[in-house]
C-alpha cells in the first residue's frame, strides 16, 4: 500500500516538474555602460540629472517588434492613483537580438517606474523596474 501511494504522490511532481520555465523578460539599470561584465552591479538610486543607462532584456527573445517605453512617477499629489507619466516613447526591435540598450535622464527627484509594453498589448507591461531618483 505504501508502494502505490509513493507512486501516485511522486509521479504528478515529476510530470509538473519536467515542465520548461520561461525566461521573462527584465530591465537592469546602471549609471555605467551595461554590459555582460557589469550586470552584477546594477543601481535603483540615482542622482537628479544623472545619465541612467537601462538595458531590456528578454533571454528567449522578445516577442513582437513594438514597443512602448513609458516612465512615470509616484506622487501623493496627483489625482491618478498616485501616478503620472514622465516620458513616454515608441521603438521597434530588431527581433533577433535578445537585448535593447538606451538612456534617459531625470531631473526631478522621486519614486519612478520604468515600463515596457507591446504596442498590440499597451494594458500589461511585460517587463517592469522601480528606481529612486534623489
Amino acid at each position: 500500500m505504501k508502494k502505490i501511494v509513493t507512486i501516485i504522490l511522486i509521479f504528478p511532481l515529476l510530470f509538473l516538474c519536467s515542465f520548461k520555465i520561461k525566461a521573462k523578460p527584465y530591465v537592469l539599470l546602471s549609471s555605467g555602460t551595461i554590459s555582460t561584465e557589469t550586470t552584477s552591479r546594477m543601481e535603483r538610486i540615482f542622482l537628479s540629472g544623472q545619465r541612467i543607462n537601462y538595458a531590456l532584456i528578454a533571454p528567449d527573445g522578445f516577442k513582437k517588434p513594438g514597443v512602448r517605453l513609458q516612465i512615470s512617477k509616484q506622487d501623493d499629489k496627483t489625482s491618478n492613483w498616485g501616478f503620472s507619466i514622465i516620458q513616454t516613447r515608441d521603438f521597434y526591435l530588431d527581433l533577433s537580438q535578445k537585448a535593447y540598450r538606451d538612456y534617459i535622464y531625470i531631473q526631478r527627484p522621486g519614486r519612478y517606474y520604468i515600463q515596457f509594453f507591446y504596442l498590440s498589448n499597451k494594458d500589461y507591461p511585460f517587463a517592469r523596474s522601480e528606481f529612486l531618483v534623489q
